[in-house]
C-alpha cells in the first residue's frame, strides 16, 4: 500500500505540472484571462476531443484550487500531445529525466561551490599549496583535454587530443600549418627566386608533391625531397591532361 500511495502521489504531481504547463501555454497563446475563454480556446485547439465543461473543471481544480476532477488516461494523452509530447507516458518519462538532470547539475554546482570554499580556506595555509594545485590541474588539462597532437588526414594535418593512435604525432604548429599534399601540373609554381618551394616523394612508382619539407606523414623513415627541374620535366603532366 505504501508503494501504491507513493506512485499515486508521483502521478498526481505530474498531472499538476501538466495542467500548469497546458494552461500557461493557452494563456500565452490566446491572451484569455478567464476560465470560460481559456477553456473555449483550448477546446478548439484540441478539435473538441475534450469538451469545454471538462476543461473548465480541470482549470478550476488544478489552477484555481477548486474541486479537483482527476483526468482519465485519454485526456492526459491529449493534453500531453498539445504540449508536443507523444502521450502522457512520454511526458512523464521526459519530465522525470529533465528533473533528474537538473538535480545532478545542482548537485554538481553545489560540489563546485564547496570546492571553491575549500580552496579559499587553503589560502590561509599558504599560497604555495594553491600554486602546486594549479600546476597539477594545468598538467592534467594539458595532457588529457588540449589538442597537443596531430594526425595526417587525406592531404593535411589536423589537431587532435593525444590518445596513442597509429601515426599520431606531437603537435608541430609550423608543420601543421605548412605541410600539405598538393596536386600539380606544368603550370604550377615550383620555384621562387631560384629556390624550390615544393617537395616530392617517389614510392611504388608513384610521385607525390608537398608544400613543405620534412618526414613523410605516412611512410615511416622517409623524407620528402626538394623538387628539381629534372623531376618537374619528367614527372609533372600538362594541366590539360589532368
Amino acid at each position: 500500500m505504501k508503494n501504491d500511495s507513493t506512485e499515486d502521489l508521483k502521478k498526481e504531481d505530474l498531472i499538476q505540472e501538466l495542467m500548469e504547463l497546458v494552461f500557461e501555454k493557452v494563456k500565452e497563446d490566446s491572451k484569455e484571462t478567464n476560465a470560460y475563454g481559456i477553456s473555449k480556446y483550448l477546446n478548439q485547439e484540441l478539435d473538441n476531443k475534450i469538451n469545454e465543461r471538462t476543461l473548465t473543471r480541470y482549470y478550476d481544480g488544478y489552477i484555481q484550487s477548486g474541486d479537483r476532477s482527476t483526468p482519465n488516461d485519454y485526456s492526459l494523452d491529449i493534453l500531453s500531445l498539445y504540449l508536443g509530447y507523444k502521450n502522457f507516458k512520454d511526458f512523464e518519462v521526459r519530465r522525470i529525466y529533465e528533473k533528474t538532470i537538473r538535480a545532478l547539475k545542482d548537485s554538481y554546482e553545489e560540489k563546485i561551490d564547496t570546492f571553491k570554499k575549500e580552496i579559499s580556506k587553503m589560502k590561509s595555509v599558504g599560497v604555495s599549496c594553491i600554486f602546486i594545485l594549479l600546476i597539477v590541474a594545468g598538467a592534467f588539462i594539458s595532457k588529457y583535454y588540449k589538442k597537443n597532437c596531430m594526425i595526417w588526414v587525406d592531404d593535411h594535418y589536423e589537431k587532435i587530443r593525444c590518445s596513442g593512435l597509429n601515426m599520431e604525432e606531437s603537435l608541430d604548429k609550423v608543420r601543421l600549418k605548412k605541410f600539405k599534399k598538393v596536386e600539380v601540373c606544368n603550370d604550377s609554381v615550383f620555384f621562387r627566386d631560384g629556390k624550390p618551394i615544393k617537395h616530392y616523394l617517389r614510392s611504388n612508382n608513384k610521385i607525390e608533391f608537398f608544400t613543405y619539407s620534412g618526414k613523410h606523414p605516412v611512410y615511416a623513415g622517409k623524407y620528402v625531397n626538394e623538387v628539381t627541374p629534372t623531376i618537374v620535366n619528367n614527372y609533372v603532366k600538362p594541366c590539360d591532361s589532368i
